[in-house]
């Protein structure tokens, strides 16, 4: 009972970080058509953050991590990605890449490659069905939780999620109906931006914190989106706690490079076999359409 309380333990915490760079990147990718090499490295400039903020209260550390991530947000769309909008994938990877490159190198060339660590907010462990496990790890989830609902309400119950959608789906009507396409698009690569980069922040304390840190994160977020269908808002949540459990089980039998072999193999396997990737909510119920009631007026013949 204990080892199964544990894995389900380990899982949620392996999904906290994760599911919320495969958000942010799903946003970007999903919504903008672009895919967002640099995504990882934005989680690496949160972790940074922290290591930068260390003597300071922990919350400022995430307050400065946030203004940082927006701030970046910004300058890259309007410098950057408004320029790759509807150009194909092969610029927006390559320019992508470049940025992520810019920002390791920035990275190692202020901090070195030598791992770097941050103190947790909070210490101990609490028990859980009789297993300890780290109190900061399961702040951190229930922190994420929050946050991927709101996302997930603000972009299917609010009127800006609509206006967001609209662009998507119709830019032309959208634009029409008053909705500032501009104005969206950057709307959304900050927001994507933004919870890239406090994913980084929430994992310091977890990890080591080195310019490569975002590569880790980078493939595993990427399967996530392709497997939670690339374009909706809702999908890469599945996708990747898909990623999660996978990594968490494999892990529990294997050793880590084993492990992450295999895991790759096996989400290759699944996207080759249903590259439409899984559905994260049911489909619409189909009614039956009305009959004429018998009696009542039919189509001249």
């Amino acid at each position: 009972m204990s080892d199964l309380v544990l894995l389900l333990l380990n899982f949620v915490s392996a999904l906290s970080v994760l599911v919320l760079v495969a958000v942010s990147l799903g946003l970007i990718f999903g919504q903008l058509g672009i895919i967002n090499l640099a995504q990882g490295d934005l989680v690496m400039v949160g972790a940074f953050a922290m290591y930068a903020t260390r003597e300071l209260p922990f919350l400022v550390g995430v307050a400065t991590a946030l203004v940082l991530g927006l701030l970046l947000g910004v300058v890259l769309e309007r410098g950057l990605a408004r320029a790759l909008y509807g150009r194909g994938l092969m610029p927006a990877l390559l320019a992508t890449w470049g940025v992520g490159i810019v920002l390791r190198q920035a990275a190692d060339a202020l901090y070195s490659s030598t791992p770097h660590a941050v103190a947790a907010p909070v210490g101990g462990s609490v028990g859980v069905l009789g297993v300890d496990y780290p109190t900061y790890r399961i702040l951190v989830a229930v922190v994420v939780a929050v946050l991927v609902a709101a996302v997930l309400a603000v972009a299917y119950r609010s009127s800006l999620g609509l206006r967001m959608r609209a662009c998507i789906d119709n830019l032309e009507m959208a634009a029409l109906l008053g909705t500032s396409p501009q104005r969206m698009f950057m709307l959304v690569f900050v927001a994507g931006t933004v919870l890239a980069v406090l994913a980084g922040s929430l994992a310091a304390p977890i990890v080591g914190v080195t310019p490569t840190l975002g590569l880790s994160y980078l493939p595993a977020a990427f399967f996530a989106v392709l497997l939670g269908r690339p374009g909706s808002i809702g999908g890469p949540v599945l996708g990747a706690a898909l990623v999660a459990f996978l990594t968490v089980l494999l892990n529990r039998f294997f050793t880590a490079t084993v492990a992450q072999s295999l895991l790759f193999a096996a989400l290759v396997l699944f996207i080759a076999v249903r590259p439409e990737g899984v559905r994260w909510h049911p489909p619409a119920r189909r009614t039956r359409p009305l009959q004429p009631a018998r009696g009542g007026p039919t189509a001249a013949s």
